[in-house]
């Protein structure tokens, strides 16, 4: 996620510091569509006193109870999906398409997912002791940790709210939820969860800009998980630290897509189109960086050419409505248009060639899908995030370059890898310092609710979704279970002789060999022995 600044300071910013407001605006036209206050510090206090109080309830529900809850919410989006995206479109401008299959499908499958097999995820484990420890059980607990803060940004203002609220709620957890102050939806949270039937008390929505995100983190709640830019995501683990709070972030993505010369073209070129424009490029793992074989490298770069000027968008169709048949919409934010603007120029003016678009129309925010080569490494569009409809396209030569190439750059969110030779594609998605990567697709991997998400790198730590992300919401607790044995060989008293059956025992356990177990029960024999004359 790209850092909220506004790059020209006469384009108004989203909080009016004057009057501590929040001024939320439609994209497309930059008109008011509503304001919101700044909430006082007793209002911050009173959200967290009430999700802990809350706490107390979900967790002593089961999970199977937690599950009925999330089905609530699942039925409110199958029966809603229309005014759910008449809202999402409003406030962000993306296309309405991309706001059916990126804030509605995942949600649901998000739900779907762990309703089928969150129990089991979720149900005590049991795991190996060691023999030496015999008859010792061992066990491991996953238990709520209580109350969650989660900071959503605004390029997907319900996704990126609903997937983390729903798995810290499966797992047993209340939540404080802050919306970006861009696009914070008001009163939709609020009307899906009362109109639901959802457990009411279980969410808390609290509006607000930066300061009121820092004084949620006051508050000292159980874990946070932030998405955003890089520099936000410092601020928030340097102050969660002073609590020590333990924090997930999701943060930018710089994302490469490697495609080999045995790749189909005309498939490869119209995944990299939709991985680098869908919701206009504002996405932490759209295609930003593609490295094409030299020996496609132009006719690769022809066919992205003619598929990108095919695509629908305001830019090129102003006034057109959407009824689903809109390739690329507006940019949310005005600042992000102004630095993707910023970007482009700057490679313009450095030798880069731009193919198509690369200039927006007018004072809008609207910039038209954009293709640029010739990309070198002074450029600020070689290493920066973009976060707009471009897509920079460079040739190398060989498996090593190509998978340099892909990790020359301080983020690893997520990569594609393109060929039919299956085990080279697996071999350099292995190389790929990322956290994600799709073989022969593009952002494959987040339409799978089973596979975690997350980065390294400057694109931050931690999982969720999947198994992996309950566990991230859990206190994994450790248990071992003794029914009461009369000796322990490594209690006091020390002596000489305890010390060499304890040496021979730990010959017999770990050295090896056919006769290992009858060695280990002879030595634990004479051990066992020892212990019942010398004990305290």
């Amino acid at each position: 996620m790209p850092d909220q600044v506004a790059v020209n300071p006469t384009i108004p910013m989203q909080t009016d510091t004057a009057t501590s407001e929040i001024v939320v605006r439609d994209p497309r036209t930059g008109n008011v569509l509503y304001t919101l206050p700044e909430p006082s510090d007793v209002e911050i206090e009173r959200a967290f006193q009430e999700a802990r109080q809350a706490f107390a309830k979900v967790r002593g529900m089961s999970v199977r109870e937690r599950l009925d809850e999330t089905l609530k919410l699942k039925r409110f989006f199958l029966d809603n999906k229309e005014m759910i995206v008449d809202r999402v479109v409003q406030e962000t401008g993306k296309a309405r398409t991309d706001a059916l299959v990126s804030e509605v499908f995942t949600v649901l499958d998000i739900i779907d997912y762990y309703d089928k097999h969150a129990e089991r995820h979720l149900a005590d484990a049991k795991v190996p002791t060691p023999v030496i420890l015999w008859p010792k059980k061992s066990k491991i607990y996953y238990e709520p940790i209580g109350p969650v803060l989660i900071i959503s940004p605004w390029n997907y203002p319900l996704n990126l709210a609903m997937i983390p609220m729903i798995t810290a709620f499966v797992a047993g957890n209340s939540i404080v939820f802050k919306p970006s102050e861009w696009t914070p939806l008001k009163g939709l949270i609020e009307e899906i969860i009362e109109k639901s039937g959802f457990m009411k008390g279980a969410v808390k929505v609290v509006y607000g800009g930066k300061d009121t995100g820092r004084k949620l983190i006051d508050q000292r709640p159980a874990k946070i998980l932030f998405t955003g830019s890089t520099r936000a995501g410092r601020q928030i683990m340097e102050q969660a630290a002073k609590h020590l709070i333990p924090v997930e972030l999701e943060l930018g993505g710089k994302d490469p897509m490697v495609v080999f010369d045995d790749a189909d073209i005309d498939r490869t070129a119209a995944g990299a189109v939709w991985g680098a424009m869908t919701n206009s490029g504002q996405t932490c793992t759209s295609v930003e960086r593609l490295f094409v074989h030299e020996r496609v490298y132009p006719q690769f770069v022809e066919a992205l050419k003619q598929k990108i000027e095919k695509l629908s968008h305001p830019s090129r169709d102003r006034g057109r409505p959407d009824a689903g048949d809109l390739d690329v919409g507006s940019m949310t934010a005005r600042f992000q248009i102004e630095k993707v603007e910023d970007q482009v120029n700057d490679a313009k003016a450095k030798g880069a060639t731009v193919h198509t678009g690369g200039t927006r129309t007018e004072d809008s925010q609207d910039f038209p899908p954009t293709l640029i080569t010739d990309i070198t490494d002074e450029m600020k569009i070689a290493h920066e995030e973009t976060f707009g409809p471009v897509l920079t396209v460079q040739p190398f030569k060989s498996e090593d370059e190509a998978v340099r190439l892909a990790n020359d750059s301080p983020y690893g969110l997520s990569a594609s890898v393109w060929s039919k030779d299956i085990d080279r594609a697996t071999r350099v998605a292995r190389a790929i310092e990322t956290g994600n990567v799709s073989i022969n697709n593009v952002l494959a991997t987040q339409g799978n609710s089973a596979l975690p998400f997350g980065g390294t790198k400057e694109s931050g730590f931690g999982r969720y979704k999947g198994p992996h992300g309950l566990h991230s919401f859990s206190n994994i607790k450790s248990i071992m279970i003794d029914s009461g044995s009369k000796y322990e060989p490594h209690w006091f008293p020390y002596t000489k002789e305890k010390y060499s059956l304890f040496s021979k025992l730990l010959d017999a356990v770990y050295d090896g060999g056919p006769l290992w177990l009858l060695k280990t029960i002879q030595v634990g024999m004479k051990l066992e022995a020892h212990v019942k004359k010398n004990k305290l």
